[in-house]
């Protein structure tokens, strides 16, 4: 056996040199690599049955050959090879050219191995060697002998049908392919979707679409069939004929979530919003347990910027599957963003229980408890994070509770003691610091911080942003319009700078023009933001707009019940004659925020 390797391994190495095909050490007659190892894996071991990809990243992709079921446990007696050399050398010759990426030589050599060895792995190799290479004539040659040699199997069925298609033999392939459907009778879902791979790479689409249509009214009551005619239609951008073919599919087998699912994604990647709506809707009334489908239907509203909608359905998940880690978190998170506290700290609840290592939650549950002043349960919640990630922003979060505890001096004490391993968080600080500072309304403190701040970290936009805000409240408008300014030289189009210097000017100054056109840029990046549709409101306002004023003021509070809001609101209404209105508009505000300065501020001036 060794004479034998050697042997062919010199014949190799001689045809290598004169094909300038680099042979390195590991394959040289001199390397310790053992060769009985290596070519035993191939040969003897029926290691032939893997894959041929090579190791070269670059590789053009032959026709899809319809993967092979799993192997089985059972003992399959395998031919008597008898390993001459001239069968060693094409073996060796066919794989490392194939590894060096010259597949035109690798499916040559071992096509021939397959002839004179008449083993039906070589030539299930080399078929896939001969495709790797587009040789479809030499891939039909080994695919045929592999047949020949394996009549049981329909894999080679399988390779032949795929090899034809690629030659444009439609027909001589719908024959192959029917075989292979007559032999699956009656399990032919799995075949149908193997054929419909091969055929969604052919060019004719109209002509596979034909083929496959036929094909299909062989069984036409099996819904597998229809539903690999849809997948087809989908690779070949064909809608109308999906849709066709799941419909039937699903009439065939109703309440069948998989091509519930198919349906709903084409609907979804066609971006036909009532389309999807309209069919998830009316399956999940009929089949209320079909998860997969409520799942993906709810991340698709969450998308679609349908909240509501998506909580919903979201909760009918949890309902259905009251352990769904992954739903009930989504629910929590929903409830989170829609300020629906209550269900929030209920789901936010299960999914700790759920995931124990669930930070995230603890996190949430920590701030909903401080926005409903029960203090001592958020610092609890917040000493409960240990996760590395989001350790450090618990304990930021911390210390505007402790703030509210124990007071400022106990709050800037705890933060002081951190330890921040970055910049970002070294910034995180001195923002927390000058919130501590703002809440307890010592404006000239929080302003001397971020002063601080600003000097270590000059061209910090969040800095320069917060900085910004503070002078506006100490009226220090050329301080706020510097640098924010400052900040859009650094990027140009944040709609919240655009919107805090357009709003400030508007309130503080008497540059009503300049205000608009700034916030009119804000409006534009985010057309949905209710604080900038109360800027513009309020600009709108200040030039006399008054009805256009009360437009954009009201569209603003149906889209958040802010307290500053409502005061703009209120007042715009009072100014205007509207009292009754403006006295419940501002009435509903103080009730939901009794503390709010400028609500505060703006029902004093109103009553003067």
């Amino acid at each position: 056996m060794q004479s034998l390797i050697k042997s062919s391994l010199s014949r190799f190495r001689n045809f290598a040199v004169s094909h300038d095909m680099k042979v390195n050490g590991r394959y040289s007659h001199d390397s310790t690599f053992d060769y009985r190892t290596w070519v035993t894996s191939f040969v003897v071991s029926g290691a032939l049955l893997t894959g041929c990809a090579p190791t070269s990243p670059s590789v053009v992709r032959e026709p899809a050959v319809p993967a092979p079921p799993p192997a089985t446990a059972t003992v399959v007696e395998l031919p008597k090879v008898n390993l001459t050399e001239d069968l060693m050398y094409e073996i060796l010759l066919g794989e490392i050219a194939l590894q060096r990426g010259h597949y035109d030589t690798a499916a040559g050599a071992m096509v021939s191995a397959a002839i004179v060895s008449r083993d039906y792995r070589v030539a299930e190799r080399a078929s896939l060697m001969a495709l790797r290479a587009k040789d479809y004539e030499q891939a039909l040659q080994a695919a045929e002998l592999w047949a020949e040699l394996q009549p049981n199997s329909t894999k080679p069925v399988q390779t032949i049908g795929a090899v034809l298609t690629a030659q444009g033999r439609l027909a001589e392939a719908e024959v192959r392919f029917g075989e292979l459907i007559q032999r699956a009778d009656p399990n032919v879902g799995i075949v149908f979707r193997r054929i419909a791979d091969v055929l969604a790479q052919h060019s004719d689409v109209d002509g596979v679409l034909e083929l496959m249509e036929r094909l299909v009214m062989s069984h036409p009551v099996d819904p597998d069939a229809h539903f690999a005619k849809a997948y087809l239609a989908d690779r070949l951008k064909n809608p109308d004929v999906v849709l066709q073919s799941l419909d039937k599919a699903l009439s065939l087998r109703p309440g069948w979530q998989e091509a519930a699912l198919a349906k709903f994604s084409h609907y979804a990647s066609q971006k036909d919003l009532d389309g999807a709506r309209q069919f998830s809707e009316q399956f999940l009334s009929e089949y209320p347990t079909a998860s997969k489908l409520r799942l993906h239907y709810a991340r698709y509203l969450i998308d679609e910027g349908k909240r509501d909608l998506a909580l919903l359905n979201f909760r009918t998940l949890v309902e259905h599957e009251p352990n769904n880690a992954d739903a009930t978190f989504a629910a929590a998170l929903l409830s989170v963003q829609l300020d629906r506290f209550e269900d929030a700290e209920k789901y936010l609840k299960r999914s700790v229980k759920l995931r124990p290592d669930n930070d995230q939650a603890r996190l949430y549950l920590g701030q909903i408890s401080a926005e409903q002043e029960q203090y001592e349960k958020a610092a609890t919640w917040y000493r409960a994070i240990k996760s590395e990630n989001l350790y450090f922003e618990a304990q930021v979060q911390l210390a505007n509770v402790i703030g509210k505890q124990k007071g400022t001096s106990a709050a800037l004490e705890h933060l002081d003691g951190l330890h921040p391993r970055s910049t970002d968080e070294q910034v995180r600080i001195i923002l927390s610091k000058e919130q501590i500072y703002r809440i307890a309304k010592m404006l000239d403190d929080a302003k001397s911080v971020l002063d601080e701040g600003l000097g270590q970290f000059p061209d910090n936009t969040d800095l320069l942003y917060a900085r910004g805000l503070v002078a506006a409240q100490l009226e220090l408008v050329a301080v706020h319009e510097q640098d924010m300014r400052r900040l859009l030289e650094k990027d140009p189009k944040n709609a919240h700078a655009l919107n805090a210097l357009g709003y400030t000017l508007a309130d503080q100054t008497q540059r009503y023009h300049e205000a608009l056109e700034l916030i009119d840029k804000a409006l534009t990046l985010k057309p949905d933001d209710p604080f900038i549709m109360d800027s513009m409101g309020w600009v709108h306002y200040r030039l006399g707009n008054h009805q256009l004023a009360i437009e954009y003021l009201e569209k603003a509070l149906g889209k958040r019940e802010d307290a500053e809001i409502a005061a703009h609101l209120g007042e715009v209404l009072w100014v205007t004659g509207d009292k009754t209105r403006a006295e419940k508009v501002l009435k509903r505000a103080l009730k939901k925020s009794p503390d709010n300065d400028v609500l505060l501020t703006t029902i004093e001036k109103l009553k003067q």
